[in-house]
């Protein structure tokens, strides 16, 4: 599993449809955000794309992070994307990894003052350490038949 290179001025950012006022304005903390990486056991490259928010609370992250998928990735796959919402509702963490097959990880994060994507990356890529610390886990991840919510502590 590859961790992901540092944000660049090419950071892709994906936007949700949802406006909500508890969203601060612009692209950085204090706050919690979230981001996704498609195909993250890709053996030759991986890039996270990142939420523009900022919300005040961690529940409001969750609850975009859950539109997204239900707005955008339930066009790729439905079964995963209802199994990701599903697990979403059930998450209580702050900070976590959902790993979806080998097809996609979504990840939350708190997002420091003047921090925005980079927390993110740091975030994943400690997640990714760990997750390589041992050989088999990435395979487990890969073979598991639903979303696997994975609190990094």
């Amino acid at each position: 599993m590859l961790r992901l290179n540092a944000p660049d001025n090419t950071t892709n950012y994906t936007i949700s449809d949802h406006d909500y006022p508890e969203s601060l304005t612009g692209r950085s903390g204090p706050g919690w955000s979230w981001m996704w990486v498609p195909y993250p056991f890709n053996s030759q490259s991986v890039k996270g794309q990142f939420s523009h928010r900022v919300f005040k609370h961690h529940r409001m992250s969750h609850g975009d992070l859950r539109a997204f998928i239900g707005e955008n990735i339930a066009g790729h796959d439905r079964r995963w994307s209802t199994a990701a919402v599903a697990a979403l509702r059930d998450v209580t963490a702050q900070e976590f990894v959902m790993v979806c097959s080998h097809v996609w990880a979504f990840a939350s994060f708190e997002v420091p003052s003047g921090r925005s994507a980079e927390a993110g990356t740091a975030f994943y890529n400690g997640w990714v350490n760990d997750v390589n610390s041992a050989p088999d886990n990435p395979y487990v991840l890969m073979a598991a038949d639903k979303p696997t919510v994975l609190v990094r502590r």
